[in-house]
């Protein structure tokens, strides 16, 4: 059981794991570099940590959730994140400036979602 909990326990960047974006069901990952770039970009901008809840998602655990049909999370493009200590609508004017194409603020729940989709950007609230 110890090998399978160190699956994917690679470090990929100076703060972040694959680990963290790997699939809570099956531990598949798939992470474009754009995103983790963009996600460094951010972690360096904060200077404290970004917490991945949300990475891969294989297509069984994304409808487990309720996620949407053709989810970026499905092809490694999306994240949902959460950051201690910093208020959301703040996060969301920095994730802006960064330029992710598309940001999903959910705040009843306290995360934003961010993806690089090769579509024109797009915004939402929850």
């Amino acid at each position: 059981m110890q090998m399978l909990n160190s699956t994917n326990n690679i470090k990929i960047a100076e703060h972040f794991n694959l680990s963290e974006f790997a699939c809570p069901c099956c531990n598949h990952v798939m992470l474009h570099p754009k995103l983790l770039g963009k996600l460094v970009e951010l972690r360096d901008v904060l200077e404290r940590p970004v917490y991945i809840t949300s990475g891969y998602r294989c297509p069984r655990y994304n409808q487990k959730i309720g996620g949407v049909v053709n989810s970026y999370h499905c092809i490694g493009l999306a994240g949902d994140i959460k950051v201690g200590d910093i208020n959301l609508i703040e996060l969301l004017d920095i994730c802006e400036n960064i330029d992710f194409k598309g940001i999903g603020f959910y705040e009843k729940k306290n995360f934003l979602h961010l993806d690089v989709r090769p579509t024109k950007r797009t915004r939402w609230r929850e």
